[in-house]
C-alpha cells in the first residue's frame, strides 16, 4: 500500500469541507446515483451485519444502521474515525452503536469472530500497490463473509485516465509519490474475484455530465454531493467525464450451498478409503503409520488414477477465537532457502499460525520462496519446502517420486496456490490441512511457459 498522509488532520478537513454525504442512503460514485436507484443490496438488513472498508465518516453505515444492520467500520485515519463517531452521535436514539476501528485494510483480523452478511468499500482499494494485494484482500474478505454474503465495493474507472492502456486492458498505477493509485482494468479485477471463489452478479459504470455546471440544489439529487458554493469539478474536466463514466462499481457474492455439501478440493473419507483431492475422487490401496516428533502420522498410496500417487496429513487444525492474536507483527525465526532468516509476518497469518503449531509439534519446517508472474507484475509467495523429521519418513515410502507440500484452507488451495501464506489472514472457523504429496511428476513436468501463474511447489 502506498505511503499516504490520509491520517493528516488538513487532507481529512479538505474533503470534509468540500464533500457532503448523505445518511439516508448508501452512496456509490461522487455525483452519481446511490442505492435508492441501483438496488444491489438485496439483504435483508434487520440484524445483518455490515463492514465498511475504509468508512471514511460512516455514512454508508449510518443508513445501514438506520435499517436495523449491526455496523462494522475501518479506515486507516483517526481523523476520518472522529468524524464518524460524531456523525453516528447524532442518530444516536435510533440506531444501535456502531463500532468503529483504526486498521489498514490488508490486516483483515478485525473484529475477530465476527462474519459479514456485507462487506462495503468505496474508493478504498484503489489505494493498494499492486493487483496482487487487490487480490490477497479479496480473498481475505471472502473468508470473512456469510455464505449467500455479498461484496460491493466501487473505485476509478480505468476509462477515466488518458495516460491508462486501455488496449492492453492491464492495471497501473497513477499520480504522484503519496497519493498515487491503482487503476485496475476490468479483466484483472473479474479474474481476481472468480478466481478466489465469488460469483460476479452485477458491474455499474457511473458517470456525471457536465459536473462543473451542477449547483448545489442539482448536486442534492444524489447522495456523494458537495457543499453549497464547493463544487470541486473544473470545466476543462467536463469534456472528458461527458465522455467516459469516472466510477465502476462491482457486486460479487460468496455462494450459498443452501445445507449441500461442497465440491471441495481436498477431503478425506480415511473409513471408506476414499480421499478426494483437486477434485478427483481416489482409493487408498495402502496405508503406513509411522511417528515423528510428537505425533503419529499415516502416509496413504493411491490407486493408479493420475500424476498423484501418495499423499500424508501433517496438520490439521481448525481455527479457534484463542488462536487469534492482539499483536499487530511477530518475527519468525525460520529456515530460508537453507539461511536462517527472520521473517515480520502478521501474528494472525496462516503463516504465523502454522509455523507454531508444526514447531509445538517437534516439526521443523524449511521455506523457500516461489516466483510466479502476476497481472503486471513479478509476485513471490512463501510455501514450505520440507518439513522434518517427517521428510525423511515419507521420502522412504515414496523413494521414486517427487514430494511436494501442499496448504489447504476450508478444503482450497487459496486462489489456485498463488497468495502467499504470509498474505493470508486466519478467521475463527477457518480449517487448515497441510499435505505431503507424492507424485510421478518428472522434470519434463516442471517446464512450464512463463505466463503460468500457477507457485513452483514441488
Amino acid at each position: 500500500m502506498s505511503e499516504q498522509h490520509w491520517d493528516e488532520k488538513s487532507f481529512c478537513e479538505d474533503y470534509c469541507t468540500t464533500w457532503e454525504i448523505a445518511h439516508d442512503q448508501v452512496h456509490y460514485g461522487w455525483l452519481a446515483p446511490g442505492e435508492n436507484q441501483l438496488r444491489l443490496i438485496d439483504i435483508d438488513l434487520a440484524n445483518a451485519n455490515v463492514l465498511d472498508i475504509g468508512c471514511g465518516m460512516g455514512e454508508n453505515l449510518i443508513a445501514l444502521a438506520r435499517n436495523g444492520a449491526n455496523c462494522h467500520g475501518i479506515d486507516i485515519s483517526s481523523h476520518m474515525l472522529k468524524r464518524a463517531r460524531e456523525n453516528m452521535s447524532r442518530f444516536a436514539d435510533e440506531i444501535n452503536p456502531i463500532h468503529f476501528q483504526q486498521q489498514d485494510m490488508r490486516q483483515t483480523d478485525f473484529f475477530p469472530g465476527t462474519a459479514f452478511d456485507l462487506i462495503l468499500s468505496a474508493y478504498s482499494m484503489e489505494y493498494l500497490s499492486s493487483t496482487q494485494e487487490l487480490k490477497d484482500l479479496l480473498y481475505n474478505l471472502f473468508k470473512r463473509l456469510k455464505p449467500g454474503g455479498i461484496l460491493i465495493f466501487c473505485f476509478s474507472h480505468q476509462l477515466q485516465h488518458f495516460r491508462h492502456n486501455m488496449l492492453a486492458n492491464s492495471s497501473s498505477k497513477t499520480g504522484e509519490d503519496q497519493f498515487s493509485t491503482m487503476i485496475y482494468s476490468f479483466r484483472d479485477v473479474v479474474g481476481a474475484l472468480t478466481e478466489v471463489g465469488y460469483l460476479v452478479e452485477r458491474i455499474v459504470e457511473q458517470g456525471t455530465r457536465n459536473p462543473s455546471q451542477l449547483s448545489y440544489e442539482d448536486a442534492l439529487s444524489f447522495p456523494y454531493h458537495f457543499h453549497r458554493d464547493k463544487n470541486p469539478c473544473h470545466p476543462q474536466f467536463d469534456q472528458e467525464s461527458n465522455k467516459t463514466p469516472h466510477t465502476i462499481i462491482y457486486k460479487a457474492r460468496k455462494l450459498d450451498t443452501h445445507g449441500l455439501e461442497q465440491d471441495k478440493q481436498l477431503t478425506f473419507g480415511y473409513a471408506e478409503k476414499q480421499v478426494k483431492i483437486w477434485g478427483q475422487q481416489r482409493s487408498i490401496t495402502q496405508s503406513t503409520p509411522f511417528k515423528a516428533g510428537n505425533s503419529d502420522f499415516t502416509a496413504h498410496k493411491l490407486a493408479p488414477k493420475d500424476a498423484v500417487v501418495g499423499l500424508c496429513e501433517v496438520l490439521s487444525v481448525t481455527v479457534s477465537e484463542e488462536d487469534i492474536q492482539t499483536s499487530e507483527d511477530i518475527s519468525l525465526s525460520i529456515d530460508l532457502d537453507g539461511s536462517e532468516s527472520t521473517l515480520l509476518v502478521n501474528c494472525n497469518s496462516v503463516q504465523a499460525l502454522i509455523h507454531s503449531k508444526l514447531t509445538e509439534a517437534a516439526l521443523f519446517p524449511s521455506y523457500a520462496r516461489s516466483v510466479f508472474s502476476g497481472s503486471e507484475e513479478i509476485e513471490s509467495g512463501l510455501y514450505i519446502k520440507r518439513i522434518d523429521p517427517i521428510y525423511g519418513e515419507v521420502g522412504q515410502l515414496f523413494s521414486r517420486q517427487r514430494m511436494g507440500i501442499l496448504v489447504f484452507i476450508n478444503g482450497e488451495e487459496p486462489a489456485h496456490g498463488t497468495i502467499g501464506l504470509e498474505d493470508i489472514t486466519i478467521t475463527p472457523g477457518d480449517h487448515i490441512q497441510i499435505i505431503y504429496i507424492a507424485t510421478s511428476w518428472g522434470k519434463e513436468w516442471r517446464k512450464r511457459k512463463k505466463s503460468s501463474e500457477q507457485m513452483d511447489l514441488f
